[in-house]
Order: structure tokens, then C-alpha cells, then sequence
């Protein structure tokens, strides 16, 4: 019934200047009669450049989380070397427990398998200066090497010493950057100020 066409034949149509004109003829074609369309149903228009405004929002927030958390690297000397150690307690019902602190040191001294282990964990810290109401603080306790482990610097001051793991020395804190802008107006001279903690 329909002539059979060449395999040139068939290329030469698909390649041929004048389908590709009449391709965009037609969109340009469809683009204005759905512009005509769309101005004449002022309320069908409204809802379909909100729906289309949400989801594409909604899209864009939606992979700004996940570039940030899934697909950008830790921000980190080398992330791929970074572990994270737990104790498995799952017969006491804790199947993801902290290291004790006789446990680190074992670890610290005994496994050779690591370049470096540093520990931490949650606790709550009382901040409180001179003309400032006190403010109960969620944070970290570390270990002195935590920031050279990580291979990060602080934006402003110094790192933990050595000498500051050891019971009964001075204690010192880091804190973070909205801390520091939120509580202490970005001032520079917060560092070396005492606080109660």
C-alpha cells in the first residue's frame, strides 16, 4: 500500500533543510496557539503557572539539600579517609554506644590500623559573661586532636593543645560560627574572654 523508501531515502528526509524549517514552524505554531489558549482561560493560566512555580521551587529546594548533604564532599582534608568508631552493646540494648574513656585510650594506644583517633560527645555547657543572661548550650566535648584529624583550622583563634586533655587543666572552648555572630555580635575580642561553663 506505502511505497517502501530507501535507507538514503529515509536519511535524506530526516536531514532535509526544509523538515527541519517546517519542525520549527510547527512549534512556533503550537507555542502560538497555546499562548491564545492560555489568554483566553485567565483562571486555568493562574493555576498552571502556580503548579508549575511550586514544583519547580519545591524541585530546587529539594536538591540544594541534597547536593549539600549527599553529593558535595565533606568539607574535609581527605573525607574518604574518615571513620566513624562505635561500641557494639546490642546484648545491653545499646547497639551503637560510645567509646568509654578506657576504651579510647586502649584504642588510641593498641590499633595500629588508623593514623589518628580523636573521640568525642554530646554534652550541655552553661555560657555566661558579664551583662549577659546565662544560656544553656548543646555542644561537643573533643579530644585535643580533633582538628588536626579533620584537617580544618578555625576561623579565628587556635586549635586545642595537647596539654588541655589532661584532668584539671584550664578548659577552652571553640565555638561556632553563629555563636559567635548570635551571642557575641561577631566581635573579634571574644577570644581569650573567660566563661562559666
Amino acid at each position: 500500500m506505502f511505497p517502501r523508501l530507501t535507507k538514503d531515502a529515509r536519511h535524506s528526509a530526516r536531514t532535509s533543510p526544509h523538515n527541519h524549517a517546517l519542525a520549527i514552524e510547527q512549534t512556533s505554531q503550537d507555542l502560538r496557539h497555546g499562548v491564545r489558549m492560555l489568554g483566553k482561560n485567565p483562571g486555568f493560566t493562574a493555576v498552571a503557572v502556580l503548579t508549575l512555580t511550586l514544583g519547580i521551587g519545591a524541585t530546587t529546594a529539594i536538591f540544594s539539600v541534597v547536593d549539600a548533604v549527599l553529593l558535595r564532599p565533606l568539607p574535609y582534608g581527605e573525607p574518604t579517609r574518615l571513620v566513624s568508631l562505635y561500641e557494639d552493646r546490642t546484648r545491653d540494648g545499646f547497639p551503637r554506644k560510645e567509646f568509654t574513656p578506657a576504651n579510647y585510650a586502649d584504642c588510641k594506644t593498641q590499633v595500629q590500623v588508623f593514623q589518628d583517633i580523636s573521640a568525642g560527645v554530646e554534652d550541655f555547657f552553661n555560657l555566661s559573661n558579664p551583662g549577659g543572661d546565662p544560656e544553656r548550650l548543646m555542644g561537643e566535648r573533643y579530644t585535643w586532636n580533633i582538628f588536626s584529624l579533620l584537617g580544618v583550622k578555625p576561623l579565628f583563634g587556635r586549635v586545642f593543645q595537647p596539654e588541655e586533655d589532661r584532668p584539671g587543666f584550664n578548659r577552652v572552648a571553640l565555638i561556632s560560627y553563629r555563636l559567635w555572630h548570635g551571642r557575641f555580635g561577631a566581635d573579634p575580642n571574644v577570644i581569650g574572654r573567660d566563661s562559666s561553663g
